[in-house]
């Protein structure tokens, strides 16, 4: 816990630190990070179901604007600690997220992006390495409150893939799911903005009929350009 808190703090530093400039009304880019604080069920089909400690995913994010439709987002997290599990199992994680969407009105728009969210195991099946990834798409939804305040929901659905590599077992197989995001989002200056929300992720193998869900708080500082 220790070694988390450094970390964000540093990162929060390193936000607060930077000089920034607004871009032209209805354009300009967000830059900041991102932090998850979540935890992860398996149900497995024969031992049925486990959950891992608590944990958070923290990295960087940015957000760009491209006039009052396009927008672009990506983010790179990673694990500050393992997911531990009661048998002991620990994994590591990494996830790597990038969309592009259109705002249909200035309430609600779509996207679509790609996922990649890479799974180290540290023990049971140490060297072992499991890989979630491929496209997605979803809708978003905006409510402006004030000028400062605003309501904001996410869905997204996944068209992606799991596959297995190590010496003891190796696979792939489609593994679809959907992650749902809401929140609010605060500017507390012209420049600087943060979130609050709860995110919920799960997916699915069509063949072995494992289940992985990922849920928890998730919170953002972010600086405009």
């Amino acid at each position: 816990m220790k070694r988390i808190l450094i970390e964000i703090a540093a990162a929060l530093l390193l936000i607060t630190g930077s000089g920034v400039a607004r871009a032209e009304e209805g354009a300009g880019v967000e830059v900041g990070i991102k932090m998850w604080v979540n935890d992860w069920t398996r149900d497995d089909p024969i031992f049925g179901s486990t959950t891992s400690d608590t944990t958070v995913l923290l990295g960087p994010a940015i957000e760009a604007k491209f006039g009052d439709h396009v927008f672009a987002e990506a983010s790179f997290l990673f694990s500050t600690a393992d997911y531990d599990f009661p048998d002991r199992t620990r994994i590591d994680r990494q996830d790597l997220e990038l969309a592009i969407g259109y705002m249909i009105v200035p309430g609600f728009g779509v996207l679509a992006g790609y996922k990649n969210s890479d799974f180290k195991w540290k023990t049971t099946f140490p060297g072992e390495k499991d890989t979630l990834y491929g496209p997605l798409i979803g809708i978003i939804g905006i409510a402006q409150v004030d000028p400062y305040l605003s309501f904001y929901g996410k869905f997204d659905y996944l068209f992606t893939r799991f596959k297995q590599t190590g010496a003891t077992a190796s696979g792939e197989e489609d593994s679809p799911g959907w992650i749902f995001e809401f929140g609010l989002k605060f500017a507390f200056t012209r420049e600087f903005s943060g979130s609050l929300g709860y995110k919920y992720e799960t997916n699915e193998g069509n063949d072995s009929n494992f289940r992985d869900t990922f849920s928890g708080l998730t919170l953002s500082a972010m600086v405009a350009f």
